[in-house]
């Protein structure tokens, strides 16, 4: 008996013994091996060098995001439209731009200062919602209060550098009457730009609009239009442009007046005021192919839009 409690004692006293070694973390090829996670300070790590920040990697993330060059102001193309013809400013991806067009009803050679030049007619009004979903490509959503919505797409093919002269983006739209439930034209076109330094831009549209005549009654040769969009913007002062485009039709369906439009705005930050002067009031592809009515009347009108970045 005594023979048996002196082992029971000798290895109740060698436990003991080995007891703060079993407590201490594995070495790293155990742990490995084990599964465990190695906790223990490596034994070649300076003394006071603070630990990785897990946050590290999301850190740089958004600071790649933050470094999108598509965010930087561009001086020669302030705005993605001239007045009613698109330009070839990329929207940075993920980011939302909002803009109101207003074309007052009465004719300027019909109005007066008693009526604010045809301020107090009523307006075409329109609201428009444009997101970045790729770098170079955007879509777009706009609605006149004729009832008229337009949804667009626009690509940039070739950005201007020093290897490339001008900019080229693709653009493709589809508008309908009532609430896009009636009377649709489909368009097709390219946006071709020329920045000069940061005081000037300078465009080509050429556009192809499908259905284009608004009155199936009237008869005519061609339902489509094709017209060549030319734009001007003018940087005069340091945030203050003088914009103009027009739009002759080159064939098909090319009613009234051909599209003529000028103005002067103002940038302040990500904000954009425009007053302009046209012959017509359109402001989507179709109307713009449309022309303006027979005669030298001009429409006061204004654009407001806001960049979210």
């Amino acid at each position: 008996m005594t023979s048996i409690r002196t082992r029971i004692a000798c290895v109740l006293m060698a436990l003991a013994i080995a007891a703060p070694v079993w407590a201490a973390d594995p070495p790293p090829a155990a742990a490995a091996e084990s599964g465990r996670p190695n906790t223990a300070a490596p034994a070649d790590k300076p003394a006071g060098k603070p630990a990785e920040d897990p946050a590290a990697p999301a850190a740089a993330a958004a600071v790649v995001q933050d470094d999108d060059p598509d965010l930087d102001a561009n001086l020669a193309q302030p705005d993605f439209m001239l007045s009613a013809l698109p330009t070839t400013l990329r929207l940075p991806r993920n980011r939302l731009t909002f803009r109101l067009t207003h074309r007052f009803n009465q004719p300027l050679d019909e109005s007066g200062i008693d009526d604010l030049w045809g301020m107090d007619s009523g307006a075409v009004i329109g609201f428009e919602f444009r997101y970045g979903v790729i770098p170079g490509g955007q879509v777009g959503f706009y609605r006149t209060s004729d009832r008229t919505i337009e949804f667009f797409s626009q690509y940039d093919v070739f950005k201007q550098s020093a290897k490339m002269p001008v900019g080229v983006a693709a653009f493709g739209s589809i508008e309908g009457t009532n609430n896009f439930t009636d009377a649709y034209s489909p368009g097709l076109g390219a946006i071709i730009s020329r920045e000069i330094g940061t005081r000037a831009a300078i465009y080509t549209h050429p556009f192809w609009v499908n259905n284009t005549n608004p009155e199936p009654s009237d008869l005519v040769d061609d339902n489509s239009t094709v017209m060549l969009g030319l734009g001007i913007r003018v940087r005069v002062f340091s945030g203050t442009y003088l914009v103009a485009e027009t739009a002759p039709r080159l064939s098909g369906y090319a009613p009234g007046t051909t599209h003529v439009s000028f103005g002067i705005e103002q940038r302040a930050g990500g904000h954009l005021f425009q007053i302009t002067f046209a012959n017509n009031q359109g402001t989507t592809p179709a109307n713009v192919a449309r022309g303006g009515p027979s005669g030298n009347n001009y429409y006061l009108g204004f654009n407001l839009v806001r960049k979210f970045y």
